[in-house]
C-alpha cells in the first residue's frame, strides 16, 4: 500500500493538519501531474545561475562569519568580491576593436608591400593606395586592382613617364619655337582667356 504525503505541511506557514493525510491514503495512483509550467533553455539557465549566485553568497557569508566578521563586514567583503569579479571580466568590445585595428594595419602593410613590388615611388604610396583601394571588390583583389590602375597611370611608378606635348601641333611638322614650359603656360593662359 502506497502512502502519499501532503508536502504543504512542511512548507513555511503550512496549514495542513494530520487529518488531511489520512483522507488521501491509498487513493492516489502514484503519479502526480506537472505542477509547474515548462521552461525554455534560457529560463532554466537563468534559474540555475540565480541559484548558483545565491549559494555562492551564502557560502561566502558563512565563511566570513566563521572568521568572526560582523554582518556589516560580511556585506562589505561580498561587495568587494563582486566588484573584483566584475573587473576581471574581459572587455569584449575593446578586444574586438584592438583586433580590428591590428587587422587593418596588417592589411595596410601587405598593400604597401604589393605597391612597392610594383615599383610605386615612396612619396606616392599613400595616394596610390587610396586610389587603388577604391577599385577593390569581391572579385578584384588589391594586387589586380593596383596593376590595372598603374597601367593607366604609369607616372606613379619609378621610372614612370609623363606624357608631355612636344610642342608640335597635330598635322604640323614644324617644331614650335616655344619651350615646354612656355607651351604649358600659353595653354593655361588660353584656357582662362588671357594671352
Amino acid at each position: 500500500m502506497r502512502k502519499t504525503m501532503n508536502l504543504q505541511l512542511f512548507a513555511d506557514g503550512g496549514e495542513g493538519g494530520s487529518g488531511a493525510q489520512d483522507g488521501n491514503a491509498g487513493s492516489g495512483n502514484g503519479s502526480q501531474g506537472n505542477v509547474g509550467g515548462t521552461y525554455s533553455f534560457e529560463q532554466a539557465e537563468e534559474i540555475a545561475n540565480a541559484r548558483a549566485e545565491r549559494a555562492e553568497k551564502a557560502a561566502l557569508r558563512s565563511y566570513f562569519q566563521q572568521q568572526g566578521m560582523t554582518e556589516e563586514e560580511v556585506r562589505t567583503a561580498l561587495a568587494d568580491y563582486k566588484a573584483n569579479k566584475e573587473r576581471q571580466k574581459p572587455d569584449v568590445a575593446a578586444i574586438e576593436k584592438e583586433r580590428d585595428e591590428a587587422n587593418r594595419k596588417i592589411q595596410q602593410y601587405e598593400n604597401e608591400k604589393v605597391l612597392s613590388g610594383l615599383k610605386v615611388r615612396g612619396e606616392d604610396l599613400d595616394y596610390v593606395m587610396f586610389k587603388v583601394s577604391k577599385l577593390v571588390t569581391d572579385k578584384k583583389d588589391f594586387k589586380t586592382a593596383a596593376a590595372e590602375w598603374l597601367k593607366e597611370n604609369p607616372r606613379y611608378k619609378e621610372g614612370g613617364t609623363y606624357r608631355m606635348s612636344s610642342g608640335v601641333a597635330a598635322g604640323d611638322n614644324k617644331p614650335s619655337t616655344e619651350t615646354g614650359h612656355e607651351t604649358i603656360n600659353n595653354m593655361i593662359r588660353g584656357a582662362f582667356g588671357r594671352k
